[in-house]
């Protein structure tokens, strides 16, 4: 039987050829030039079909051509090849800080093309990135312009809400070309936006997600169990909420756990408050996990297993406890980060020329990859920024009502089917002892 080493670096290489299909595509794609349909990547529909997900290409997003490697590329080895393909495009010229890709998180949307020629009927694109592994430390920060929590699987989500953004500015355009490109289509209801039929998302993970996971280890998940428990980062370390002083939650930073958050992303989708306002929540279907990572049972339970305790026939309409997919991924090469990356983040959007690096010891942006710890300014991820493209797709949308709201706070509680939705999910968390989700009072009282 090989060792994990050699399995690692077999399963490395298998990403290499897979990836390496897509340097010409990633080309056209960094000039900004858009692909033909038939230059997107393919993957075997069996392994689609088991993992029940699907997505759509973004303007300037590449992929790679069909390839058959030992019988079939299967749907975790395309989301890792893909995720691979796009860190080595946009580190092409910043090679020093490939270690920061350890961390890497990505979002991946597949989609199923019915006429296409290849006997293989679905398009992977990865549309979001994110990386790091840190959590700003300092004391609670109101202005919206500095970034919180730095761990790569929650940047890529907030990556993620800036490519809906675009994709609804698409959507508002009189271009026929761009709306066809756009992932969003009316609702049945008449109101809001959905994604297009036979679009779903992926998340790849290179790390597991912190928290409540790391404390069991097999199913089936207890009533009750105060070992999964909601946990939080506060001030460097991981913690239970329980254990946590309620004066130091008001003074410090502090963040939810990863695999908390993704509970609640299972419930209330990954889009947020805000775009609530205009589209259905979007869920993710499947989540990839390095292969390194071996317990995915406790994972499932944290996830999943939580929430079957709980009653959800009170959800607001297009609300629901969604059971999320997991599947172990090919085994990466090891790779830590150097002292001096510590406490980088890196982001990028579909669309986006370029990545943009964060220094999470004070959760800003640097504009010099040469100096990182010289001048800051917001990231194009901070809450100011997200309000920024809330304002301008109302206005696109000539949507007065949006457009009056005047502070990131307000317009997240006027997001009143969100909101009860939350609320219905932290009711169902408290009363099943798994704890009272936290609420960050004052943080998001600013006109942007």
């Amino acid at each position: 039987m090989p060792n994990e080493g050699e399995k690692a670096r077999k399963d490395g290489q298998k990403i290499k050829l897979v990836a390496s299909l897509d340097r010409n595509e990633a080309e056209a794609a960094r000039k900004g030039q858009h692909l033909p349909a038939s230059s997107f990547c393919a993957v075997s529909k069996s392994s689609a079909n088991a993992a029940n997900g699907k997505g759509s290409p973004a303007p300037q997003v590449s992929s790679v051509e069909p390839l058959t490697v030992e019988g079939g590329v299967s749907h975790a080895e395309r989301c890792a090849a893909v995720t691979a393909a796009r860190c080595e495009m946009l580190l092409r010229e910043n090679a020093q800080f490939q270690d920061c890709m350890s961390s890497v998180a990505a979002f991946v949307l597949e989609k199923e093309v019915a006429d296409s020629q290849s006997p293989y009927k679905e398009t992977y694109e990865l549309v979001a990135l994110g990386t790091g592994d840190v959590t700003y430390n300092g004391w609670m920060e109101f202005s919206g312009r500095r970034l919180h929590d730095m761990h790569g699987m929650v940047v890529a989500r907030r990556a993620l809400v800036r490519y809906l953004y675009k994709q609804l500015l698409l959507y508002c355009s009189e271009d026929p070309a761009a709306q066809e490109r756009c992932v969003f289509c009316a609702a049945e209801d008449g109101q809001h936006l959905r994604l297009k039929p036979n679009c779903f998302l992926h998340l790849y993970l290179r790390q597991k997600p912190s928290g409540p996971s790391d404390n069991f280890q097999t199913a089936p998940l207890p009533a009750s169990s105060s070992s999964m428990g909601i946990q939080v980062v506060i001030q460097g370390a991981l913690k239970p909420l329980l254990y946590c002083r309620p004066s130091k939650l008001r003074s410090h930073v502090y963040s939810a756990s990863g695999s908390d958050k993704l509970t609640r992303w299972s419930v209330l989708g990954v889009q947020g408050a805000l775009l609530s306002h205009i589209i259905h929540p979007v869920y993710i279907t499947s989540i990839v996990i390095d292969g390194a990572y071996q317990d995915l049972d406790a994972l499932s339970c944290v996830i999943s297993g939580r929430l079957k305790q709980g009653c959800w026939q009170g959800l607001p309409g297009g609300y629901g406890r969604k059971e999320v997919h997991l599947f172990k991924g090919p085994c990466t090469p090891s790779l830590e980060p150097s002292p001096e990356h510590l406490l980088l983040s890196f982001n990028w959007s579909g669309g986006d020329q370029s990545l943009e690096l964060v220094n999470g010891a004070v959760g800003q942006a640097v504009p010099d990859f040469a100096n990182p710890s010289l001048d800051y300014r917001p990231c194009r991820l901070c809450k100011v920024a997200m309000l920024k493209y809330f304002r301008m797709v109302a206005k696109e949308m000539k949507r007065d009502d949006l457009m009056s709201l005047p502070t990131y706070h307000e317009a997240k509680v006027r997001a009143e089917s969100y909101q009860a939705a939350k609320h219905h999910l932290y009711a169902q968390m408290s009363l099943h002892e798994f704890g009272k989700w936290p609420q960050k009072q004052l943080v998001d009282i600013f006109p942007g």
